[in-house]
């Protein structure tokens, strides 16, 4: 009898431990899609539970596109089938790219969350490198203006309340083009729903100031101004690249920092 009850316990045990590493992520690796992804679109989206809140367009990736694109660049992910891609900022018309989803539950309030995802710089699509990369927690999708009137610049978009929840280090740039891990423990307020992930509100006091001047006069100068202070301030260029068949430097031509994003997970701490 006491052999048997220890079993029961234990499997109990087990299962509870089993329910506290739920990620209630859906689909955090992206590997579901509802149809395999043109090459290069820009206007579908067909990853499954992950959407554009706004009228960005983040890209998704996925080897089902061909065989041949297992080994390139903006393919590799750390689950080897698909990642999701992020232009993050322009440094023209600050304009951005978010991804979100909705989980399989809500957040339960004073609940501690382990909360995790990988990025890494696509040299390839990229002119610059940024810090702020980050997940933001909502209790509604409309994070950013409801879809038909969303604000896909910093300058509408982005205000002091938008600041992420779990978010890389202030100023240390991911220039790596290894997946770099970005984590933390996120205190739940009480029935969160939705994840949001991309740039967010910064703390950079020149940042500020010029975002004041161009959310109060959205004259073309004060968005050039604006746009010139994210690239000082927030970005660093990267302006060259090498290309592997000739080994000569080639410019790339892309005003923004692009980032591969994948394993994202939400699990509840025991």
């Amino acid at each position: 009898m006491s052999k048997i009850f220890v079993i029961t316990v234990s499997l109990g045990m087990l299962v509870l431990h089993s329910k506290a590493q739920q990620n209630l992520v859906i689909n955090g690796n992206f590997e579901e899609y509802w149809y395999c992804p043109p090459i290069l679109s820009y206007d579908s989206f067909p990853c499954k539970n992950w959407y554009s809140p706004n009228r960005g367009t983040p890209d998704y990736f996925n080897i089902c596109m061909f065989d041949s694109l297992k080994n390139n660049n903006y393919i590799t992910s750390i689950s080897e089938n698909a990642s999701i891609g992020l232009g993050l900022i322009s440094v023209e018309t600050s304009s951005m790219e978010h991804i979100q989803s909705q989980l399989s539950l809500p957040l339960k309030k004073l609940q501690k969350y382990k909360v995790s995802f990988w990025v890494r710089l696509n040299y390839k699509f990229s002119d610059y490198a940024a810090y702020n990369i980050g997940l933001y927690f909502s209790k509604n999708k409309n994070v950013l203006g409801d879809y038909l009137i969303s604000k896909d610049n910093y300058i509408e978009g982005i205000s002091p309340e938008l600041k992420a929840h779990i978010s890389n280090k202030q100023e240390k740039y991911l220039t790596d083009t290894n997946w770099i891990q970005i984590s933390g423990v996120y205190t739940a307020e009480g029935g969160e729903k939705f994840i949001t992930i991309g740039m967010f509100w910064d703390e950079h006091p020149k940042v500020i100031e010029l975002w004041g001047n161009a959310k109060n006069n959205q004259s073309w100068k004060n968005t050039k101004r604006f746009g010139k202070s994210v690239k000082k301030y927030l970005l660093i260029k990267n302006t060259f690249m090498i290309d592997n068949n000739t080994n000569a430097l080639v410019k790339r031509g892309q005003h923004f920092p692009y980032y591969l994003l994948d394993n994202v997970s939400v699990i509840p701490i025991e």
